[in-house]
């Protein structure tokens, strides 16, 4: 296997976990990490081995050793910081969410396609075991049709409006930052819904502290997803269909565990490949996505993608969140 290059830009809490994944994947090596805080660059590179480090966005995308860039910056900046690097060549792996809205993530994809490079959101739950064993017995009718989905992510965060979970210029926000996991879960069971009702709590900053969605499908299906900073919530997630559910215990979208059954019958308990970091699998199907000349990956394809952002700004108009350039 040839070995893929890597390079991070944003050394904060989610790129040291990613960098830890990066020692688990064959064929992968860090290469180089960008911060505008040298001495950060420097301590993270020391952490994870990179061989070089930038005090500058710009350089790393320049860098013609590196194949591949993970965007980890705060969301406010995953649109500009990837656009950066597409433009240079770079394929990208975003962390999620893709962008602050639906605009933005277009012209990502644009530019990408524009460029024929590869681009990925990292919404890294897709490719865990947990995901394959869900859709492995909805697919096949195990549980009949699909019709009601809940799940839920919530934790209790201080409010502090300088803090990236509540600054609206980083992309505060409950939805962008966690409802984005049972988010996701729905409509890649469900698809896009043709109704939305919302209902949210916005902090001082403007963002949302807390936001609930009921999505509506013209089949009769339906689904519930929560997410709040301002208590810990069950992390548990439910996917019922026409004859049987599966239920994930908590925490729902990392688990590596699940339990399902017929109506009328007994529960049974699937064990999974045991969660190590998680981000590996994703971190795999960059590489063979790009290994095969793909500018996306036909798991999280460029259209799922935006189709959450849009799903995304739809909620965020009913309960009254804006982001700068917004109307």
């Amino acid at each position: 296997m040839k070995e893929t290059v890597w390079g991070i830009i944003g050394p904060g809490k989610i790129a040291n976990k990613f960098a830890t994944a990066l020692k688990l994947v064959d064929g992968a090596r860090l290469g180089a990490i960008a911060s505008r805080d040298i001495e950060k660059a420097r301590a993270f590179a020391a952490a994870h081995g990179a061989a070089r480090v930038y005090d500058s966005y710009e350089d790393l995308a320049a860098d013609p050793a590196i194949d591949v860039i993970y965007v980890a910056t705060p969301h406010g900046f995953h649109a500009e910081h990837s656009i950066l690097c597409l433009r240079q060549g770079k394929a990208v792996l975003c962390e999620k969410p893709m962008a602050l809205t639906a605009r933005q993530a277009g012209e990502m994809i644009s530019t990408a396609q524009e460029h024929k490079v590869f681009l990925m959101e990292a919404m890294w739950t897709r490719f865990l075991p947990l995901m394959g064993a869900i859709m492995g017995l909805i697919g096949p009718g195990r549980i009949g049709e699909l019709k009601y989905i809940r799940a839920d992510f919530g934790f209790f965060s201080a409010f502090d409006p300088a803090g990236r979970l509540y600054n609206m210029r980083l992309g505060g926000g409950s939805l962008l930052d966690i409802g984005i996991y049972p988010l996701f879960l729905c409509l890649q069971l469900l698809g896009e819904p043709d109704q939305i009702v919302a209902a949210g709590q916005l902090s001082p900053t403007g963002s949302d502290e807390t936001c609930h969605a009921i999505l509506q499908y013209p089949n009769g299906a339906s689904a519930v997803v929560s997410s709040t900073l301002v208590c810990q919530t069950s992390l548990t997630a439910e996917i019922a269909g026409t004859e049987g559910m599966i239920r994930i215990p908590t925490p729902w979208y990392k688990n590596d565990r699940l339990e399902w059954n017929r109506t009328g019958s007994p529960v049974e308990s699937v064990q999974l490949e045991p969660m190590v970091n998680g981000f590996e699998y994703q971190i795999r199907e960059v590489m063979s996505c790009m290994e095969q000349g793909l500018i996306e990956s036909p798991s999280l394809p460029h259209a799922f993608s935006l189709m959450m952002s849009r799903t995304m700004d739809a909620i965020r108009a009913q309960i009254g969140v804006k982001y700068e350039g917004e109307l």
